[in-house]
């Protein structure tokens, strides 16, 4: 008996080499810019709706779809959920590691692509900490996605430190 519930504890943990094969259908929308990035999905606080990131929150987003995002509840088999979500556990937020300084890696991973860093110490002001908490320009609110220690880490990368 317990060997028959070992193999059933190890089938649902899922298969990270066919998730990453599954998420190629994914990699349209979540690579190219039409969609979020999930190259840091379990290492952010909240998704986008709101829910903490959790494996049973991003199962529902998956199967029922947010904001233009369809659903996928009929296009995946509960085995290959199981691969999908094992795939995008290995892709957990961490600073890029050409950075030098941890705030040098959050910039990397959520701002170097629209910003460069020389010019957020003039700008970084005040009120531009509460555009970036609360999202701009298409950007997402950097508060539902990072910690509180995460952001000030960052915001003082951006003012000239480390």
């Amino acid at each position: 008996m317990l060997p028959l519930l070992l193999v059933l504890m190890l089938a649902t943990e899922g298969d990270v080499e066919r998730g990453r094969e599954l998420f190629r259908s994914c990699s349209g929308c979540h690579v190219n810019g039409r969609a979020p990035k999930l190259d840091s999905l379990f290492g952010k606080v909240t998704l986008r709706n709101g829910n903490r990131v959790s494996e049973e929150n991003v199962r529902e987003i998956v199967a029922e779809g947010f904001n233009g995002m369809p659903s996928f509840r009929y296009s995946f088999r509960p085995a290959e959920m199981d691969d999908l979500v094992a795939y995008l556990r290995t892709l957990k937020g961490r600073p890029a590691a050409s950075a030098k300084s941890p705030g040098e890696g959050y910039f990397q991973a959520w701002c170097a692509r629209c910003h460069a860093a020389a010019e957020f110490p003039e700008k970084l002001k005040e009120g531009s900490v509460k555009v970036v908490e609360e999202g701009h320009g298409g950007a997402p609110a950097l508060s539902e996605w990072l910690d509180e220690g995460a952001r000030g880490v960052l915001f003082g990368y951006l003012r000239g430190g480390n």
